[in-house]
């Protein structure tokens, strides 16, 4: 994701070209976009196999949700990928098929706290509040497909709070939604609810 990050920043046309392809399936998404992942190796290998292409999915979604994220949230300082070793950052590994991520582990900021970030709990009344809880449990309720349809608005609506979404919790959370969506989706709400009851008593 580091890679990606700073592929958008020093590149528009690259920046376009993944942007291209949000929200679409890997089927769809345009020739251009194709290239500017495949070019780079920053996709794993098909093999055929479904779990190889829901991880392959994955990486599609994630880096098209980079490059639609609003100017704001592009403006901020990125980690530099030559600060980040080769499996902090997902890149490219010499003679792999696959990049490190790949056997990612939960870590990092969920969907579910950075949901919770976008609520201001020392304004009373805030309806951010009962809005960003109903699209998190909407979103936990979905399979697969309907998880990849609803993060380009999800990630809109962190985008228009400020909150930029840490893309490669979420690559890895989409990676394994398939096999571990309860594990997934258990960690996502523990950490929304804890966030909010950690920001209310700190305002």
């Amino acid at each position: 994701m580091a890679w990606v990050v700073k592929l958008c920043g020093k590149s528009p046309g690259d920046q376009a070209a993944l942007r291209s392809g949000l929200g679409k399936p890997v089927e769809e998404v345009p020739a251009r976009m194709h290239a500017t992942l495949l070019r780079r190796a920053f996709v794993p290998e098909a093999d055929g196999t479904p779990s190889r292409q829901h991880e392959i999915r994955a990486y599609y979604a994630v880096a098209a949700l980079v490059a639609a994220r609003p100017r704001a949230l592009r403006d901020e300082p990125e980690a530099d990928p030559q600060d980040v070793t080769e499996a902090e950052a997902g890149a490219p590994v010499a003679g792999t098929a696959k990049p490190a991520v790949s056997g990612f582990h939960a870590s990092g900021t969920s969907l579910g706290e950075s949901l919770a970030l976008t609520v201001d709990r020392r304004k009373a009344g805030d309806t951010r509040v009962s809005t960003a809880e109903a699209r998190l449990h909407l979103v936990v309720r979905q399979d697969l497909d309907g998880v990849h349809r609803m993060l380009p608005g999800l990630c809109r609506q962190l985008g228009s709070a400020g909150v930029a979404p840490d893309y490669a919790c979420l690559l890895g959370d989409l990676i394994g939604w398939h096999h571990r969506q309860s594990e997934v989706t258990t960690r996502w709400l523990q950490a929304f609810y804890r966030t909010q009851r950690r920001r209310e008593a700190d305002a």
